[in-house]
């Protein structure tokens, strides 16, 4: 994960420290819920977004620096974001107008872009695909970002503890994972030739990849869940060739215990 080129301000880190303070064993506090174009405009439009922005992504054609601009407007309105005396940079060759969010606001987009680790977790199913980010930080605390088709994204933060509890009722969503069973190994292409009839994967509920990367590094470890009426399984890669392509995949039927442990396992905790 290559760092972001990103200037913090004091304030900036102790609203961010703020947000992680509110971490409590046993519990998930919500921090705030904002949209897609919020987000952008909030972020800053020239800066790439690493998550999900589908309500955004549909609106084809459409000016993103104007819808960014009319979301500013409801924000001010709200008292959520106040002019700062700052000057912003240009965006697209206009002048910027500096702005200043409440520290709700300032502390997790602060997280999203500091995390030592990010795991995403990206889920299929009939009714369309549904996002969660979580950002790993010092003492173990983690930033969610809860992404929904609509384009809300909710924020929470809570000890890395509760991470592995939360994110097997959103993998497997049915509790259809039992035991850990037998593995398959192909090569990629084999595998991509007989997924769609592979008996394991047929009829499969929800689809769930899970990417963890670290920070100072571009290497992506990713596995693939498949929860299905009759278990769960999980494909992953074994040995990456010179393209970083993996030359093997090993699908396995896992049980609740492989389940939970994944999520921990790709953040290397």
């Amino acid at each position: 994960m290559t760092q972001q080129t990103m200037r913090w301000s004091a304030s900036d880190i102790a609203a961010a420290e703020s947000a992680l303070e509110r971490a409590v064993a046993g519990e998930v506090t919500h921090v705030v819920t904002l949209t897609d174009e919020e987000i952008v405009i909030l972020d800053g439009l020239q800066n790439p977004q690493l998550v999900a922005v589908p309500w955004l992504d549909a609106q084809e054609g459409a000016d993103r620096g104007l819808v960014g601009r009319v979301a500013l407007r409801s924000l001010l309105a709200r008292g959520m974001v106040v002019p700062s005396e700052d000057a912003a940079e240009p965006v697209d060759g206009r002048p910027a107008v500096g702005i200043e969010a409440v520290p709700e606001i300032t502390g997790p987009l602060v997280l999203r872009r500091t995390a030592s680790a990010i795991l995403s977790v990206e889920r299929t199913t009939s009714l369309g695909r549904h996002w969660v980010y979580v950002y790993l930080h010092e003492d173990d605390r983690v930033l969610e970002e809860e992404v929904a088709p609509s384009g809300h994204h909710a924020f929470s933060v809570y000890p890395l503890s509760e991470l592995a509890g939360r994110l097997a009722v959103f993998v497997d969503p049915a509790s259809h994972a039992l035991l850990d069973g037998r593995s398959q190994t192909f090569t990629p292409d084999d595998f991509a030739a007989r997924a769609s009839s592979l008996p394991e994967l047929a009829g499969a509920l929800a689809v769930t990849t899970l990417g963890a990367v670290h920070a100072g590094s571009d290497v992506l470890e990713q596995v693939s869940v498949y929860a299905t009426p009759d278990g769960v399984y999980t494909v992953r890669g074994g040995e990456h060739g010179p393209d970083g392509a993996p030359t093997s995949l090993t699908l396995s039927e896992v049980g609740a215990a492989t389940v939970r442990r994944l999520p921990l396992e790709l953040l290397g905790r």
